[in-house]
Parts: C-alpha cells; structure tokens; sequence
C-alpha cells in the first residue's frame, strides 16, 4: 500500500484508548493512518454490540484501520468479509501481537507466533475474503532471543498481506527492556512489501532514528502518544527536518478540555467520568504538582470536576 511507503506515521491498535474520539484527536495533531481498538472476530460473529461499537468511525479519521484478533481463520475470514461491508475501513489488519493473557489464552495475539500454519491459514483465508488490503501485526518471538519475525514476515507476504508492522520484542518481554530495533531492519530487508516499525517512539526524533537506522516505510506510535498527540507533528517536523513547535501551556489545556467533552459527547458522561481519568493523568505528567494533581484525578467523580481539575492544573503552570 502507498500510504505505509511513505513515512507515514502512524497511531497504533490499542485495547481502551484508540476509540474516536482520541483517533479524531490524533488525526488533527499529524497522524497520518489510524488503527481501530483490536475487534473480536468472535464478537463480530454474534453481532455483540460491544463489538460493533469498535467498527464506528468518522470520515475524518480516514485513512482507517479495522484491527482484528482471534484465532479460527474461518471465523477472521467471515470478520473480515462483515466489516468490509459494515464501515469499509481503508484496510483490516490482524493482531499477532497482543501479549494480553486473555487474548493468548484463547489463541490469538502473540500465540499465532507459535503457531506458523495457523498464522498463515489465517492470512490466506482474510486476503481471499475481501478487496481491501489486509496487514498484520507481529512480534518478533514468543522467547527473547528466538525470534521468529523474517520467518512470519515472508509467509505474510507469500499470502497476499499488504504491509507487516513488527514490535521487535518478545511476547515474554511484554512492554520491558528496550525494543530490537535491529530486528525491523532485518524484516525490511526480508520481504518487499512495506515495513512498519513500531516500539519505544516517545519523541519527534525516535521517529527519526527508527526510519534512519532501520529503513522501515513507515513508523507506528502506541504509548508516546498517550498524553502527548502533538507527538504526531513533531515526528512529522524531525522528518521534514523542521523545528519542532512545543505546545504551550494554554494550547495543552484546551486540547485536553476539548477531549473531556468530545468523549462526553461521544460517550456519555457517565463513561466518560470514568475513562477519562488517565487521559487527564497522562497529559498531566511532568506539570508542577503532577502526582497530588493526579490523586485528585482519580478520586473525582464526574466530568465538571475533572474539567475544573484540568483548569486548575494549567493555571499553576508557567507558560
């Protein structure tokens, strides 16, 4: 796909934080792809609500990912076919990557890495069902050190996969240590469809180093943009070789005021006043008075006070 050729970057597939109104935000701050929550292909399969609610987005937030998991390839290959037809993402991706134990308990995730024939039974079965393209996500090994990634990445190619975004850790790894980095050139100079990197981006110039050092086509950002969506255009201004524009204080609390009340919008204050909570603690971090502000945080109880803890927290700032 042209769009992982170009130094995209690019908001990765995260569990309770890329839902819209936090992939709208990003989009506006410089992201250039989005990737859904990952959707499972089981849910999609008894239609649970819960799980169709993951599939909606915005015109707005395109280009678009739907990222799904499971472990049936008939079950990811009826999935697939139903969100073609349901939203038409600008391509489906498929986690082989997740750590999570619920997710690697039931064979999906991570666990594909062990698994080579299932892995490609999966990819074949999700190309043939639908016309857009299809990605997937993986790992480097199960095991630090027994990596596995060039062997899964040349079988993703052989199946028709439109692009292959590596984390080069080890499933046992989970997010600790540093990434091997090493490992996305060693993918890239593996296979010829474009090469995602992704792990341990936290600035505009990780970005860089991560395109530099490996040749990757493009970059993917998880945890760095928790917080910190101006992280998108910074990576974009290192890229360009740009100065870097860091938001001021009034322009972080308008941000942050802003998500308060799209995702109260979006999903009703109830919600909202509960998963709202880290957004705001992240995009505290490094503030005078950050950790009393942020007990304070997850003490409140509705969206007002959080808004009026947001406000209060700026204004002992300096700009």
């Amino acid at each position: 796909m042209d769009i992982f050729r170009q130094k995209s970057i690019i908001l990765a597939p995260m569990a309770g934080i890329t839902e819209t109104v936090f992939r709208q935000l990003c989009r506006e701050h410089g992201a250039d792809i989005v990737v859904s929550e990952m959707v499972s292909a089981e849910g999609i399969k008894y239609r649970s609500a819960n799980t169709l609610s993951l599939l909606k987005f915005r015109a707005s937030e395109r280009p678009i990912g739907i990222q799904l998991f499971g472990a049936d390839p008939n079950s990811l290959a009826d999935a697939a076919r139903f969100v073609q037809d349901y939203c038409n993402p600008d391509f489906i991706d498929l986690n082989a990557g997740c750590p999570v134990p619920k997710v690697v308990g039931k064979n999906g995730g991570s666990a594909l890495l062990k698994d080579r024939k299932l892995f490609e039974g999966i990819l074949k079965e999700m190309v043939k069902a639908v016309s857009i393209p299809v990605t997937v996500k993986i790992r480097s090994g199960w095991f630090k050190y027994e990596w596995v990634d060039v062997e899964l990445a040349r079988v993703a190619e052989q199946c028709g996969v439109s692009a292959i975004t590596l984390h080069p850790r080890s499933k046992t790894m989970v997010f600790a240590g540093t990434a091997f980095r090493e490992r996305i050139g060693e993918v890239k100079r593996a296979v010829s469809v474009p090469v995602v990197g992704n792990g341990d981006i936290c600035s505009g110039e990780d970005a860089l180093a991560m395109l530099s050092e490996t040749g990757c086509d493009s970059v993917m950002i998880g945890r760095g943009s928790y917080g910190n969506p101006w992280i998108f255009e910074q990576a974009r201004a290192c890229i360009k070789n740009r100065a870097i524009t860091l938001p001021h204080r009034r322009e972080k609390e308008e941000v942050v005021l802003n998500h308060l009340k799209k995702y109260a919008q979006e999903h009703g204050e109830l919600r909202a006043s509960k998963e709202m909570k880290k957004h705001v603690a992240w995009y505290l971090r490094g503030n005078v008075g950050a950790s009393t502000m942020r007990n304070r945080v997850f003490r409140s109880s509705s969206i007002s006070e959080l808004c009026e803890l947001v406000k209060e927290a700026y204004s002992e700032q300096g700009d």
